[in-house]
């Protein structure tokens, strides 16, 4: 029982583990902040995820080991995943109107089922609507 996350921000992935070891103790969970290590990791453990959640915008190229890094986006996990068969619910939290519903529709073009918040408010969303979304996704079928 994993969630996987892909979320560059890092008071987003404080306030998502201050929730996840009180609402969902019994998930681990595993958070990359760029779509090229985690779509690596899902290629050997997709299928030990119960929940993936997924943000669109990473940030600009960094340095990584002396060499520029492209930190890629979250529609390149979406399209990764969406070639595999589903296995589990993905959760989309994201502001970018624009590149959502194409994240959206590659993988429900495929089967998988999913949802998505759209973060306001500094971190209240994460509270008042994201943990209840997850909630829901692991409480139902995958597809």
């Amino acid at each position: 029982m994993l969630i996987a996350f892909l979320e560059d921000d890092e008071r987003r992935q404080q306030a998502m583990r201050e929730l996840l070891v009180t609402e969902l103790a019994d998930y681990a969970h595993i958070f990359f902040d760029n779509a090229p290590d985690l779509i690596h990791w899902l290629d050997d453990h997709l299928s030990d995820v119960s929940l993936l959640c997924l943000d669109h915008d990473l940030g600009p190229n960094r340095i990584r080991e002396g060499q520029t890094f492209d930190p890629g986006c979250g529609r390149d996990v979406a399209d990764r995943v969406a070639a595999r068969t589903p296995s589990c619910p993905v959760l989309i939290h994201s502001t970018n109107s624009y590149a959502v519903p194409g994240m959206i529709s590659a993988l429900e073009r495929t089967g998988w089922r999913v949802e998505r918040v759209v973060p306001y408010s500094d971190l209240d969303w994460v509270r008042q609507v994201w943990i209840g979304a997850a909630k829901a996704l692991l409480a139902t079928p995958a597809t």
